[in-house]
């Protein structure tokens, strides 16, 4: 340790071996939340020099290391072993047919994976699909039969820590490169923004793979210093109840997800089998990867404030792969604050809705952007900063920013562009800044619609779809426009529940209608096309995303699994 400093995870986990080995760091919980593994910091360490020996026999120092495997400890102590031994770890969510092993073969391919850890069902997948004949595929080894690598392969702050693959929302995923500078300098911007310290327990069921479960519930709690408890994303998405029993249980203080986690425990949550709740521990409620809808906060607050919730724990926050993770987030004293804007042009007036003609929509702030980290809002075609108070694309220069993406020498030159000194990414991202500098999200820059001039946001119009008909409840919508002959043309694409599915023909032309009234009363737009799916149908990311762009695709391919489809001549 002399010779090294205090600049990676690994660093980190050393000392807090040595110094507290024996205190538990990350629990794993079963289907109905009962642990059945541990960490401490020293088995954790024990674990990650016995595998660091296998690794060293299968790759090289450099090498790219493709992890797939489910929350467990094998996919803590493969991560950490990849960094232990100066390999870089890719981690990856499993596929689960044959359209996505093909995807992985991608992925595989762009990062040159020289080897793959996975567990025993996905490499059959793998070999049933004929693609393990030309991927080193491994499945985790048993560590009792494993010497020990004691002493960790040295590497510079500023060097590669791992490799994180976009979700993939409106283009296919790319492989951001993240350094332990980087990993260090968004680590301390979480710890201040939600007030960690050894005290706090954390709660995670967001895939580990994920930017939200990789730094925000393994990396942070290492960092810091306090314990996480970890339960599967499909125990969670099967049993909502579960992760509020277990905030009761355990006495979390942190936990989150992205806002449809909130409906999710909205709808599926009976009041009156909670007797016994007490969420009285859980001070800090994140709340990103996706649009953040006050409702939801709202219902959530009211719904669980008997059980003890407090609407001030909800902490709105944003980050994204290409910035480590956090650049904005709430105060974790306030309530959160949202505000009314027009839903089409550039500009925000102020907060009164009587202000604005028109129709209008709720934004809610995600909060002071971090510090360390310089923002600007910038028009994304004249490429000059917006005036206060104006909508343009958003754009982050910092020590949290990352190196770029593997192997994309064109994507990195487009993405990452210099001002006034400053290396700035180009997030995608649209918002804008109130007068107290709080950031608000509206949008991504390739979903925005533009029809006459004016702009809309999709997910607006799909929230204004879904609440159009009975047969939209709980289902994805997609909304996007198309070139048409003198102007674009507006195309709606939604699933449709399933007892409307077995009735459509008798229901379709009630559906449709009601899609296009809705629509043209909330923007005065004509929808062109209405196109009814089966549920699960519209793409999505492996975090849930609606894929707007491929969804596009597939519609202009005609390769949609449609219901039934109608054309509207504008």
């Amino acid at each position: 340790m002399s010779s090294r400093h205090l600049n990676s995870l690994i660093d980190k986990l050393l000392l807090r071996a040595k110094n507290q080995g024996d205190r538990p760091l990350y629990y794993f919980l079963d289907t109905r939340g009962r642990e059945y593994a541990r960490l401490t910091y020293a088995s954790l360490l024990t674990a990650v020099q016995q595998l660091a020996t296998w690794l060293t026999d299968k790759t090289a120092s450099g090498d790219r290391v493709a992890i797939q495997l489910p929350t467990s400890p094998e996919f803590v102590i493969t991560f950490f072993a990849c960094l232990y031994t100066n390999r870089i770890p890719v981690p990856l969510s499993s596929p689960n047919r044959k359209h996505n092993c093909e995807h992985y073969q991608r992925i595989f391919t762009d990062c040159d994976a020289s080897l793959i850890v996975t567990d025993a069902s996905v490499r059959d997948l793998f070999d049933k699909e004929g693609l393990s004949a030309s991927l080193p595929i491994q499945i985790f080894p048993s560590l009792e039969t494993l010497d020990s690598l004691l002493s960790p392969i040295d590497r510079q702050s500023n060097e590669i820590g791992f490799l994180q693959y976009t979700s993939g929302s409106t283009s296919f995923p790319k492989g951001v490169i993240v350094s332990h500078e980087n990993i260090i300098a968004n680590q301390k911007m979480i710890q201040r923004t939600f007030g960690h310290s050894s005290n706090s327990i954390g709660l995670a069921w967001v895939p580990l793979f994920h930017d939200m479960g990789l730094i925000g519930s393994i990396f942070q709690p290492l960092y810091v210093g306090f314990p996480c408890y970890f339960m599967s994303p499909v125990t969670f998405l099967q049993r909502p109840k579960l992760w509020l029993k277990t905030i009761s249980d355990k006495k979390v203080t942190t936990t989150g997800g992205p806002n449809f986690a909130y409906d999710l425990c909205i709808q599926r949550t009976d009041p009156a089998s909670l007797a016994d709740l007490s969420l009285s521990s859980w001070d800090v409620a994140y709340n990103g990867a996706e649009h953040i809808k006050l409702q939801t906060l709202e219902h959530f607050s009211n719904t669980f404030a008997p059980y003890g919730f407090r609407k001030s724990a909800f902490l709105p926050c944003y980050g994204l792969a290409e910035a480590t993770l956090i650049v904005s987030g709430t105060d974790k004293s306030e309530e959160p604050l949202a505000l009314t804007i027009p839903c089409s042009g550039d500009e925000v007036l102020d907060a009164d809705a009587s202000q604005h003609k028109g129709n209008t929509r709720t934004v809610v702030s995600n909060g002071q952007v971090m510090p360390e980290l310089s923002l600007r809002i910038v028009n994304p075609q004249t490429l000059k900063e917006c005036p206060s108070h104006h909508i343009g694309e958003i754009w982050i220069a910092g020590p949290s920013i990352t190196r770029g993406y593997w192997q994309q020498p064109d994507k990195n030159q487009e993405t990452f562009v210099y001002s006034d000194g400053l290396r700035f990414l180009r997030t995608g991202d649209l918002g804008f800044l109130d007068s107290q500098q709080r950031l608000y999200i509206t949008g991504r820059l390739k979903d925005l619609i533009v029809i006459d001039g004016k702009n809309y946001y999709p997910q607006d119009i799909e929230e204004t779809v879904k609440l159009s008909h009975p047969a939209f409840s709980e289902v994805n919508c997609a909304v996007f426009s198309i070139a048409g002959t003198y102007a674009q043309k507006l195309v709606v694409v939604s699933e449709v529940v399933r007892q409307f599915v077995q009735q459509i023909d008798r229901y379709a032309d009630e559906i449709k209608q009601a899609v296009q009234t809705a629509v043209y009363n909330h923007y005065q737009l004509t929808v062109h096309d209405t196109v009814l799916l089966p549920s699960n149908r519209i793409p999505r990311t492996t975090s849930g995303k609606i894929q707007r762009q491929r969804t596009k695709l597939l519609y202009l391919l005609q390769q949609l699994e449609t219901l039934e489809t109608v054309t509207e001549s504008i």
